[in-house]
């Protein structure tokens, strides 16, 4: 890696030494809906819709009252980050079967569903209410087949400004200049998204303003999603997604961001800003300002 890549990702991203998954890990995909139930508690259940257009996964929860008595229904609706969901529970009362009319729709609590694999889950709950509040361990009640195929290209669902998935996959371009430092600056840089890596070819310059030779870098990296988050982009709180990027070759590791600005007529991505301030994990907390666009 020359001086000037080595400024470059240094400075915009932490490098650590974890080990490449042997499998894929688990990302809310369009085919984890469906039903789910534990065995022990056969003859109730959840059942689990994904909404890519708005990031939501929505639930429909059939149980019994504590005290047993007729079926029970209650529904959730959440945001979707990573393997996980974050959801609102609500009672629904008062409706007429197949009939028409207002039902009334209370927020009784809370609830976070956490997908192990395609398989397993695990469903959390607390009702304000009453305090109860418990942990259910799920399995998938029909086959795996359909999320096992959406889960191979989940890392390119990026969440985007208005919060919906887009693919990023395929080259984005970026033509430009941006300043090192004093004396380094990188000009032209295609990124290319592949379901399971991502390739940036860099043009590089020893001299500001992107002046005088030049040289290419390509690095290439495994690709791994992790989840959404919250950056700063020139002030602005913006949704983006938190990657993991990890060199084939010797394991480091790159935590970097990438935001999707789907606002306009035309789709561009940025990163993480060269020395941004890290999160907790280690992931960049502000955005660059140059965008790339997809060709």
């Amino acid at each position: 890696m020359n001086a000037v890549i080595q400024k470059l990702f240094s400075s915009l991203l932490l490098l650590s030494n974890l080990a490449v998954a042997a499998e894929t890990p688990m990302l809310v995909n369009a085919g984890a809906g469906g039903g789910w139930y534990e065995p022990a508690t056969s003859g109730q259940g959840l059942v689990f819709d994904i909404i890519p257009g708005n990031n939501q996964l929505v639930a429909y929860w059939f149980t019994y009252p504590e005290n047993g008595g007729a079926r029970e229904w209650f529904v959730g609706q959440g945001d979707i980050s990573g393997n996980r969901a974050d959801l609102v529970v609500y009672r629904t009362v008062n409706g007429r079967f197949d009939q028409p009319g207002d039902v009334e729709v209370t927020a009784v609590g809370s609830a976070s569903l956490e997908y192990a694999s395609c398989q397993e889950a695990n469903w959390d709950y607390s009702f304000d209410a009453t305090g109860l509040s418990g942990h259910i361990d799920l399995v998938r009640l029909g086959p795996a087949e359909f999320c096992e195929q959406f889960l191979a290209a989940a890392n390119l669902n990026a969440v985007s400004h208005r919060n919906s998935w887009v693919d990023i996959g395929g080259t984005w371009t970026f033509d430009g200049c941006v300043q090192l430092d004093a004396s380094s600056s990188h000009g032209e840089e295609n990124i290319v998204f592949t379901a399971t890596g991502v390739t940036l070819v860099i043009d590089n310059y020893q001299t500001p303003n992107c002046l005088g030779p030049v040289s290419v870098q390509t690095l290439d990296f495994d690709l791994q999603r992790v989840d959404k988050t919250l950056a700063l982009l020139e002030g602005e709180e913006v949704i983006a997604n938190r990657y993991l990027l990890t060199d084939p070759v010797s394991g480091q590791t790159v935590r970097q961001l990438w935001y999707v600005d789907d606002r306009g007529e035309v789709m561009r991505i940025t990163h993480g800003r060269m020395g941004s301030p890290a999160d907790e994990d280690g992931y960049p907390t502000e955005l660059h300002s140059a965008f790339a666009e997809r060709d």
